[in-house]
């Protein structure tokens, strides 16, 4: 009898390799099997659908006994042909032992099909319109747990496919606004005319000072906003200790806690001295992981034991040197040009921000009563981005993402309005973004960088990166096609404030659409 024959010689196989053996099928017919399936469950699962706040619903799920039962037969026939089995030959081991040897793999293969198709037939079968993935309600380990709304990927890992009887699971979802575009055509447009001055120049100039500056102990003084703070710090929530850390470094201004937007961290701080107390206190928003903590206020006690400041190097022609110039004259004289390159695009993107202004004004809508973290994140991805294509250096960036996430969260209504929009006026527009637009777009911010353009693609491609370029890249294109059709007035720029001279940046440009900040606009240190 042959190796072949008995399989005797043969490495056991486990349901991962069966599946890779049984899955070379092509995209398009696993895809239509997906869907042949997702039909199947909305005909046989029970959705029960409840209102949990304005455009937030949750889903109750059940998947009957008898279509897991189909399932699990599929598989274990399947993998009865194909498997493996010590002193077996090929597809002639005995069901029993396919199903002891391969049960607990299959368990959990199929509770990440069930929950990903059955959510995806409960949303077609009650014709909801869903905003991103749900977050499912996952039953503790211990009975004295509870229960914590995870996204699915995480729920995913949590549950376990039930020994008998139905499956049953509970998921919230946000649902998309429904609203009318405004007439687009023939927007009323104000278009400044700006100078580059010496003091934007000389904002320019401390910003490259602050990228080589260093923190330095303040011996004899009291917090300034963004001084870099060693503290105690302890948060509570209806008296409760839910953080208690010593000795911890943190920036003095807004700052993400245990999931908690501290927006007023930073005030809070400024004017204490080591040995002072600070307490400021924040809500916990709709979508905190611990629904008992939710819309409640935490209390943040900060206790100031060090301080510590940026110092930004002397301004003489050795610092020039170091960045490749002859003398301060030189820099300065480099620094006007390259402001002066920025401001056409720096104008442009204020033009945009009228635009979308506008569009926000005009398009009335109702967004979900508790607008989730994601996308919240989602956000802050895509303000990277936007300072990424305008050329600010990776870790300067860094430096100021407490700044984005605080900001952020506080801009995530509007953001998140204009996102909708913009959906909407791709489709009137019949508008998208091709793949050497994107490829363009990601050799710029690499060669702003100074990286390879594969390594900055593999970056982006964590974190929706790629996917906040895309939806930038998109954003612009309507925007400037709005433009087009504008009409559009040449009016005086800002006054430029007079007085003291202070590190100002290039002029303030209008609101950008999506509420970004841009290099010239950030602060520094």
């Amino acid at each position: 009898m042959t190796d072949e024959q008995t399989g005797l010689e043969e490495e056991p196989t486990s349901a991962d390799d069966v599946e890779d053996a049984s899955g070379e099928q092509g995209d398009v017919e696993e895809a239509s099997e997906e869907q042949d399936e997702t039909a199947k469950l909305k005909e046989v699962i029970d959705v029960v659908v409840e209102d949990v706040g304005t455009l937030r619903k949750k889903l109750t799920i059940t998947v009957p006994r008898d279509a897991i039962d189909e399932r699990l037969g599929d598989q274990f026939s399947e993998l009865k042909r194909d498997a493996l089995v010590p002193g077996f030959r090929k597809g002639h081991a005995p069901m029993a032992l396919v199903e002891k040897r391969f049960g607990g793999e299959v368990g959990d293969q199929l509770i990440s099909q069930l929950l990903s198709a059955s959510y995806m037939a409960a949303v077609e079968k009650e014709d909801i319109k869903a905003l991103g993935d749900p977050m499912v309600w996952v039953p503790g380990r211990r009975e004295q747990d509870g229960e914590k709304l995870m996204t699915i990927d995480k729920a995913i890992l949590e549950m376990k496919l039930p020994p008998d009887g139905p499956l049953t699971y509970s998921a919230e979802v946000e649902l998309r606004p429904q609203f009318e575009l405004p007439e687009l055509d023939g927007i009323a447009i104000e278009k400044p005319t700006v100078t580059i001055a010496d003091e934007d120049v000389d904002g320019e100039i401390d910003r490259l000072r602050a990228l080589r500056g260093h923190y330095v102990p303040v011996s004899d003084g009291a917090v300034q906003a963004d001084d870099l703070v060693v503290v105690d710090l302890t948060m509570k929530i209806d008296g409760e200790v839910i953080k208690e850390e010593k000795n911890v470094a943190m920036s003095a201004r807004g700052q993400v806690i245990e999931g908690v937007v501290v927006d007023k961290l930073g005030e809070s701080l400024v004017g204490k001295k080591p040995g002072d107390t600070a307490t400021v206190e924040a809500t916990v928003g709709d979508d905190h992981e611990n629904i008992d903590h939710r819309g409640k206020q935490a209390s943040f006690e900060v206790a100031v034991h060090d301080i510590k400041r940026v110092e930004l190097p002397a301004l003489d022609d050795a610092f020039a040197e170091t960045l490749g110039f002859d003398s301060v004259d030189d820099l300065r004289g480099q620094a006007r040009s390259a402001l002066e390159a920025r401001l056409d695009s720096v104008i442009q993107q204020g033009l945009r921000g009228q635009v979308g202004k506008y569009l926000l004004e005009k398009c009335e809508m109702e967004l979900p009563s508790g607008l989730s973290q994601r996308q919240t994140d989602r956000m802050v991805a895509r303000r990277k981005v936007a300072l990424y294509q305008q050329g600010m250096a990776e870790q300067d960036i860094d430096k100021h993402m407490d700044d984005l996430r605080a900001s952020a969260g506080e801009d995530t209504v509007k953001e998140l309005k204009l996102f909708f929009i913009m959906e909407q006026v791709a489709e009137a527009m019949e508008l998208e973004v091709h793949d050497d637009e994107l490829n363009g777009a990601i050799a710029s911010i690499a060669a702003h960088q100074g990286k390879r353009f594969d390594r900055v693609r593999d970056e982006l491609s964590k974190n929706d990166g790629l996917m906040s370029l895309y939806l930038q890249l998109r954003d612009d294109k309507i925007l400037d096609g709005l433009l087009k059709k504008a009409v559009i007035t040449e009016v005086e720029g800002p006054k430029k404030k007079t007085g003291k001279k202070t590190a100002k940046k290039t002029p303030k440009k209008a609101e950008a659409p999506s509420a970004k900040k841009s290099e010239d606009e950030k602060e520094t240190g």
